[in-house]
């Protein structure tokens, strides 16, 4: 039997989705060291981001679960494998990395299993009496530093009226797994739920009031790695003015969303920081959709010739870009009210497992095992 040669070996695994290279570790000792290295992990996921393969839809909600875009067949459950408050809500993915907003949050890859707890960090500013805090989370990658960055807003706001008076930014890295204080952000942020996860090229966007016409909106940016501030224009001639309107991401690229009871209009941005490269990608109204739907695209069909919409958190349905022909999705498993998250398979990975085995609490039933593991030990004495 002739052996392949290693490169050829290399280029094949590298193009098979996480579970299976997991199993394959046990294969050989060059296989689990090859699987495991930093190139390796590269490799994959840049194969799988130019192959358009390895990837999946996150739901959350009414807990987590995973639905494979290849297949469309099948929810899974998820379960992280940390200890946690809370995880019905996550952030944007970033090459397969999520954050978690548990207490505290988790960065997280349900796809190679890592993850690691954000050391604390506690807030400076000093809320005054007639105002409350409210905390927001961005999650972004710094591709010049190759480090994972998250950003936290604490906006402090009037009790009453809920107009913003001030905020405190901090960003953690991932590298030096520390927080620090940074400019303090000089735009409110809309009442989010939890996380910002528009992030495309490295920096966060949301949409504002214009302070100087309420009625008017603008997209303000933050960029991860320079952490500075810059705004982004609109498509020409689009009207907001009775119009809501959202960002989103589609398959990387920059995405706004105009909604008028029963008219939903989606523009795409093709060519980033490109004015004229934003182009309308589809207008759709009733019946395809329901009247008050809000919308949010997810990703392309393989061919490009369809998007997958999520409908209201209720409905998942492939738009046809050339018919104009909807197809509801039917998953098996899928919840009835969900959020969704596109993201890629990866290796990538968070290396902390040993350090966050010490910081995170033993669950219940584990502590249950361990008391009666102690005892049965005790008992084995006692006769011998």
């Amino acid at each position: 039997m002739e052996i392949l040669p290693f490169e050829l070996i290399e280029d094949i695994l590298r193009r098979l989705p996480v579970k299976s290279l997991k199993r394959f570790c046990a294969v050989a000792k060059s296989w689990f060291l090859l699987i495991e290295s930093e190139n390796f992990r590269k490799l994959h996921l840049r194969q799988s981001l130019l192959s358009n393969s390895n990837r999946s839809l996150l739901l959350g909600g009414l807990g987590l679960y995973n639905i494979k875009l290849d297949a469309m067949d099948k929810a899974e459950v998820m379960k992280p494998p940390f200890y946690y408050k809370s995880v019905d809500w996550i952030s944007n993915s970033c090459h397969g990395i999520v954050l978690v907003m548990s207490d505290p949050p988790v960065l997280w890859n349900p796809f190679s299993t890592d993850y690691r707890v954000l050391p604390d960090c506690a807030v400076e500013y000093e809320t005054p009496a007639e105002a409350y805090p409210k905390t927001a989370y961005g999650f972004g990658y710094d591709s010049s530093n190759d480090d994972y960055k998250v950003v936290r807003i604490v906006e402090v706001r009037h009790k009453f009226s809920h107009v913003w008076i001030a905020s405190e930014a901090k960003v953690y890295s991932l590298k030096s797994n520390s927080w620090r204080r940074i400019e303090d952000f000089p735009y409110p942020l809309p009442f989010l739920k939890g996380n910002w996860r528009v992030h495309v090229r490295g920096s966060m966007h949301t949409l504002v009031e214009d302070p100087n016409n309420e009625d008017e909106i603008r997209i303000m940016c933050f960029n991860v790695q320079t952490e500075k501030h810059y705004q982004m224009m609109l498509p020409q001639g689009v009207r907001t003015d009775g119009f809501d309107v959202t960002l989103d991401v589609l398959d990387g690229n920059l995405s706004m969303v105009c909604t008028k009871r029963q008219r939903i209009v989606i523009w795409v941005m093709n060519d980033y920081g490109v004015k004229e490269s934003w182009f309308k990608l589809l207008s759709v109204s009733t019946p395809a959709i329901e009247r008050n739907d809000i919308v949010k695209p997810l990703v392309y069909s393989k061919d490009g010739k369809m998007v997958l919409l999520n409908c209201d958190d209720k409905r998942l349905i492939w738009y046809d870009l050339r018919t104009k022909a909807i197809e509801e999705v039917i998953v098996e498993g899928m919840p009835f009210v969900f959020y969704a998250e596109s993201c890629v398979e990866t290796l990538i990975s968070l290396n902390n497992k040993q350090e966050i085995k010490k910081q995170i609490p033993v669950r219940k039933k584990e502590k249950i095992r361990n008391k009666r593991d102690d005892f049965l030990s005790e008992g084995f004495k006692l006769v011998l």
